[in-house]
């Protein structure tokens, strides 16, 4: 039955980005494409012309700048929930030439389902590869015969495979519907040695299956494994047949933290990884909810001592990832002692605007708002070329970071709308479907 759980994608995505060079375009391309791919979401989307456009009483114009990609329709994530049943109606292209429907992790039961071409996934592979490069030192990870140990705290791509399928359960193409996190994870498996920590135990799935009518309480977080394998690499340099550059802490700080808060702290553990090891989170978690877990919230101060306490591993070691999974693009940040968080930058393929939570205006820097993405890089399958997300953000800057100098928009994420005003996008606007 595992055949069901394959790629469905060419094995060139494996490593075709590995060999890092990042693809630069003028500020005159980037609008050039967008109004490419608004006028093939007009002339090819119902939904998007019927409902958008009227809603934005937008008419496709014959050119765009930066300054009026502001004027543009957006989409709020909501919108590819599967309980609105419209991610079929969201198409730009022909069903036929979707390879795979990215699926998000949810606790509600309601997942984002995104459908996505050969082309999208092309880009999310360069995105991947291109953040793992700026902010995770990828290129130090290979050096001559050595390797990267990857410590993943998430399940295999095989099990995220089946949780997806459930998550999906009742989507029409649910045997070619993928977590989007999985796309994330899976260069480092081809760059070295990754150990993916949540492992399914049998036993306690078909119990947990029984009792709750849930796959909670099937999976371990194995830290015992890892506590071997970062011993075995500090006495003998290898791992199985991989020896080793550096370790990497990588996936959920929810269960990192997890890590730190239920074992390691507590038994007072302690390894020496200084200059050894880097740290990149990624997928979300900090507000204590991913997935099936629902924990403690993350202090993120208190997070980044932990990792310097118990493996001396410095903050400016220690990354993140931001993404989401109605767009394609992967946002690194650093560790910023200034505001005791994680400063995220906006990379080149794609833009960012910031929206007042009262009018949705655009905000000036070091405003907060909802955060807006706007790319034509990696949107080919649906009209997600401008999505307005439930995160609320402050704006830090709107051209370079003010403390490394990445050129771009810098943000730091404040917290969710759904938290802090118990409602949504689709209820802060007036959505007609």
């Amino acid at each position: 039955m595992f055949l069901k759980f394959h790629d469905l994608l060419p094995e060139d995505l494996k490593t075709k980005y590995f060999n890092f060079t990042s693809r630069e375009s003028t500020d005159d391309e980037f609008c050039k494409e967008v109004l490419h791919q608004i006028d093939l979401s007009y002339t090819n989307c119902e939904y998007y012309r019927k409902n958008l456009c009227k809603k934005f009483d937008f008419t496709v114009p014959d050119e765009l700048s930066i300054k009026s990609l502001e004027t543009i329709p957006y989409i709020p994530t909501e919108t590819y929930k599967k309980s609105g049943n419209r991610t079929l109606h969201l198409l730009k292209v022909p069903q036929e030439k979707i390879a795979l429907y990215s699926c998000s992790s949810s606790t509600t039961g309601d997942p984002s389902i995104v459908p996505r071409t050969l082309e999208d996934f092309d880009q999310i592979q360069y995105n991947s590869i291109k953040v793992f490069t700026e902010f995770f030192k990828w290129e130090e990870l290979k050096s001559g015969s050595k390797r990267g140990v990857v410590f993943n705290f998430s399940p295999d791509r095989l099990f995220m495979s089946i949780m997806a399928r459930r998550s999906a359960e009742g989507f029409e193409y649910i045997d070619k519907t993928r977590y989007f996190t999985a796309c994330m994870n899976k260069p480092w498996e081809f760059y070295g040695h990754e150990e993916y920590l949540v492992k399914m135990k049998w036993l306690k799935t078909i119990w947990a299956i029984i009792s709750t009518f849930s796959l909670k309480g099937g999976f371990v977080l194995d830290v015992s494994k890892m506590l071997k394998i970062i011993r075995r690499i500090l006495k003998t340099g290898y791992w199985k047949d991989t020896e080793a550059s550096k370790v990497l802490f990588g996936g959920s700080p929810l269960l990192m933290n997890n890590m730190f808060e239920k074992r390691l702290l507590k038994e007072n553990v302690f390894i020496d990884l200084d200059g050894k090891a880097i740290v990149g989170c990624g997928g979300g978690g900090w507000d204590g909810v991913k997935g099936e877990a629902k924990m403690a919230t993350v202090n993120k101060s208190k997070f980044i001592e932990s990792y310097e306490k118990v493996f001396n591993i410095k903050s400016t070691d220690i990354r993140d990832i931001y993404a989401f999974t109605e767009g394609p693009t992967l946002f690194g940040g650093h560790w910023s002692e200034k505001y005791q968080d994680f400063l995220l930058h906006c990379p080149n393929t794609s833009r960012i605007i910031v929206r007042d939570l009262e009018n949705l205006d655009a905000v000036k820097e070091e405003e907060e708002g909802l955060l807006e993405v706007i790319t034509p890089y990696g949107v080919n399958g649906s009209i997600n070329q401008a999505v307005l997300v439930d995160d609320i953000v402050e704006q830090v800057s709107g051209s370079r970071c003010p403390e490394c100098g990445y050129k771009g928009a810098t943000f730091r994420i404040l917290g969710r709308l759904k938290n802090a005003q118990g409602k949504s996008c689709s209820s802060l606007i007036d959505w007609i479907y």
